[in-house]
């Protein structure tokens, strides 16, 4: 169960980055579109952001309870 729930934040950061890139590239589109760290006050790039982040923040936290569940085994002798 763990496992799948890190290969699916695996793939929701995948599909996040898709939909950051998608939304910076829309607002290049723009004349006098923002560069660099100015395009982030534009609310869909902000948003796209937020939730790569977020989905980072979720894969961190599944990973560090895989950790701590191996440890666990570990000190039962479970695993080696």
């Amino acid at each position: 169960m763990l496992s799948e729930q890190i290969d699916f934040a695996l793939a929701e950061i995948a599909l996040r980055r898709a939909a950051y890139q998608r939304a910076c590239e829309e607002e290049a589109a723009w004349p006098w579109a923002p560069v660099g760290v100015e395009v982030l006050s534009r609310p869909s790039v902000a948003q796209a952001l937020a939730g790569e982040l977020a989905a980072v923040e979720r894969l961190r936290l599944w990973a560090q309870e895989m950790y701590w569940l191996q440890e666990q085994a570990r000190l039962r002798g479970l695993l080696r």
